[in-house]
């Protein structure tokens, strides 16, 4: 469930799913792995999240609703990033970094690639 924004929006009028009472919008599964020893870093645990279908991914992509969602998770569990995937092929976008919010891209000139991402996690020495 999520706040409404316009590309909820949008994906509820084409999916037919329109908003709750409360105003927010279900969209349909999400999946998620738990990792004890993140890809990125072994001694930090991630949590990747996927969407379940093609066009839920491209809302992924669109809806600042869904980015706020899985940034204030980070956020509120303490995490030193929040990485999104699109899944189309584009480069990764941090949205979430050492307790702030970033609109960055690995592959950008701060991050060249994941190896630099990690380096810049405030406590990826510890």
């Amino acid at each position: 469930m999520f706040d409404l924004d316009q590309a909820l929006g949008e994906y509820a009028e084409t999916h037919g799913s329109g908003p709750t009472t409360d105003g927010r919008i279900e969209i349909g599964y999400i999946y998620a792995t738990i990792r004890f020893e993140s890809r990125l870093h072994p001694d930090y645990t991630s949590v990747e999240c996927w969407a379940a279908t093609s066009a839920m991914s491209r809302l992924f992509a669109r809806s600042a609703g869904v980015r706020k969602v899985f940034t204030d998770l980070t956020a509120d569990s303490g995490g030193v990033c929040c990485l999104f995937d699109t899944g189309d092929g584009a480069p990764e976008q941090v949205c979430w970094l050492n307790r702030e919010p970033v609109q960055e891209q690995v592959s950008s000139p701060r991050f060249p690639d994941r190896r630099a991402l990690v380096a810049a996690w405030s406590d990826s020495g510890k």
